[in-house]
């Protein structure tokens, strides 16, 4: 007799969209101007996921793509935990490529979810041979029937890529968004103590397929 099992299940998932200033840790990394964003993600029952990023940056030549792996697992009903690493490319710059890993843990209560996670760059060639690491905590609400998320943010950084002169770099983040499926939308203000792009406004609008 010959025994089969199911396949696995493989979700994928992606999605499409512009923002007026793609900014990361709150520092503008498209020079303030508008840029292109997509996202492709699949994911296995077991946790494991896979998931390729692409933006465009401040030049019609520049773009930064971004390659995940990891694995997301419940520790209970109301805890989980992800570990990823990723590589960060820069196809017109290939000296600014470089490698990350993060650990990210996440608990929900009710409506509420709240994550408290570290990043860690070593030290390479694209972080000009010096490490990097980034701390971060994150809170979303979903107001109870409405389509909004508020989301709060807060995250510090030490190293290679702090952009501040003399310690380290706060940034945070406050906002929303609004869900209509497949679409959503939303607006935040993102600031930083950076030494540049101290502060903007940023709106954002995703089409999921």
């Amino acid at each position: 007799m010959l025994w089969t099992t199911p396949a696995a299940a493989i979700d994928i998932s992606g999605e499409a969209g512009l923002v007026s200033d793609y900014r990361y840790r709150g520092v503008s990394l498209s020079r303030g101007h508008p840029a292109l964003q997509a996202e492709l993600t699949l994911e296995h029952e077991s946790g494991l996921y896979a998931d390729l990023w692409g933006s465009t940056l401040g030049h019609r030549d520049e773009a930064e793509i971004d390659f995940t792996g990891g694995l997301a697992k419940d520790l209970s009903e109301h805890v989980s935990v992800d570990l990823s690493g990723t590589y960060f490319a820069y196809p017109s710059a290939h000296v600014d490529n470089y490698v990350e890993g993060t650990a990210l843990l996440t608990a929900t209560h009710g409506a509420a979810s709240f994550g408290l996670g570290v990043s860690y760059a070593p030290p390479q060639r694209g972080t000009g041979h010096d490490g990097n690491a980034y701390w971060f905590g994150t809170a979303d609400y979903a107001l109870p029937k409405t389509p909004v998320t508020l989301k709060v943010g807060l995250g510090y950084e030490r190293g290679a890529f702090d952009d501040v002169a003399h310690g380290g770099k706060w940034d945070w983040t406050l906002g929303g968004e609004v869900a209509f499926k497949p679409a959503r939308l939303g607006l935040a203000y993102i600031g930083s103590s950076a030494d540049r792009d101290r502060h903007a406004v940023v709106a954002s609008a995703f089409v999921a397929f």
